[in-house]
């Protein structure tokens, strides 16, 4: 099938003035903030960028998002944030250790992307489905505050591309640079010249964009300019960073699930060991035994007094991915009576917990997905169930905010 091809174009980026300590205001997207969390981000630093990604405590009167639009007003007046003199398009780049101990590297290309409707043909792809509740929560941040707060995180198959030029900027000081709480080390590159701003968008331009991370905020981002169509601004594009899949290391890692269900953990047992022929595993094996599985698919299924692995040849299986049979085939015959709550997981240790003694009645591990699946995927035209991929790191919010006024 031939695809639109996306546009990548420079943008007036709004950042930070030199006075601030970026490693003291910037904060994980607003999707993985605990309640926790927020409050103790928002101590950190008056100007910490949580108070826009998601406010908290506004005066009496005044709605939460309007509250972070007026924070938005003043952090410009005071000259807190800044916009860049000419539309730039930005080099972004993390260094960080990956699960086994190996040093990884992931760079890309942050501009404004084109808005596209998704679709067959699209140049802007989906890989996940979505939920309502966080279309509706960003679209009325969106209202109050219309500006691209944080980006959304693409990837494509570029061929390695882009790799030399990102090699040559270690020889340019970035406009950013510091290392995160989770020791990831952060770079900025400020790209104004012309000729580097072309050789960039026509890079990014070459083949369709995989939503990695933002599928919300996409859909956020189509209804508004649809709200929008007309008026002047910048609500056709949303900022973007594009990530080749063959130049760099991106890692996806699993969400696990947790699910509440009217069965009783004798009954999930006697229905995982009868239909798929599940075998105990020690607490201290699971990752192990699940990583080192050489079936087609392989899940682990927690219950509050028993480690279950399940290993299904691809001959009994309806989907290539793990995550698809594990929603097609096996939870349906295991939850049979239906699923009260589903809850994801990022940690094996924190499903294990949220089991044992958080209340849910079983947990399910799975292995990751590899990105050239999540490319594959959205090019077939399909979609994995919702919070199928965990791309880490994240890309941090108040790197740079995007106007769209």
């Amino acid at each position: 099938m031939r695809h639109l091809m996306p546009t990548l174009r420079p943008f007036h980026g709004i950042r930070y003035s030199s006075e601030a300590v970026l490693a003291d205001v910037v904060c994980p997207p607003y999707d993985i903030i605990s309640p926790e969390t927020q409050v103790l981000l928002g101590r950190r630093h008056i100007n910490n960028a949580v108070h826009l990604e998601l406010p908290q405590d506004p005066p009496e009167g005044l709605e939460t998002h309007a509250q972070g639009a007026a924070t938005f007003r003043e952090w410009m007046e005071a000259d807190v944030l800044r916009s860049d003199e000419g539309a730039c398009l930005y080099v972004y780049r993390q260094d960080f250790v990956g699960p086994q101990g190996e040093r990884r590297r992931v760079a890309g290309v942050l501009g404004a992307l084109g808005l596209e409707p998704w679709g067959q043909g699209s140049g802007v792809l989906p890989h996940e489905r979505t939920m309502p509740g966080p279309v509706a929560d960003r679209l009325s941040l969106l209202r109050a505050c219309p500006v691209n707060i944080s980006p959304i995180y693409a990837i494509y198959h570029g061929a390695g591309g882009l790799a030399p030029f990102f090699d040559t900027l270690e020889n340019r000081p970035p406009a950013v640079n510091f290392v995160d709480d989770e020791g990831t080390r952060q770079r900025l590159w400020v790209i104004d010249a012309p000729a580097e701003i072309e050789m960039l968008s026509a890079a990014t331009s070459n083949d369709p964009l995989i939503v990695a991370d933002g599928h919300h905020r996409y859909e956020t981002a189509l209804a508004y300019h649809e709200e929008q169509r007309g008026a002047p601004g910048g609500h056709d594009a949303i900022m973007c960073l594009c990530v080749d899949i063959d130049g760099e290391d991106v890692l996806v890692l699993p969400y696990h699930r947790a699910i509440s269900a009217p069965v009783t953990p004798r009954q999930s047992k006697q229905r995982l060991t009868h239909d798929w022929g599940a075998v105990p595993v020690d607490d201290d094996d699971v990752l192990a035994r699940l990583q080192g599985s050489r079936a087609e698919h392989a899940f682990v299924f927690v219950l509050p007094e028993v480690n279950l692995l399940i290993e299904i040849a691809a001959e009994n299986a309806g989907a290539v991915l793990d995550i698809i049979v594990l929603h097609q085939d096996v939870l349906p015959k295991v939850f049979g009576e239906g699923i009260d709550g589903l809850g994801f997981l990022n940690h094996p240790q924190e499903l294990v917990e949220a089991v044992r003694t958080g209340g849910w009645d079983a947990g399910i591990m799975l292995k990751p997905v590899h990105a050239a699946q999540v490319v594959a995927t959205a090019l077939a035209g399909e979609r994995m169930p919702q919070k199928s991929t965990y791309f880490w790191p994240k890309v941090p919010t108040g790197l740079v905010f995007r106007s769209l006024a």
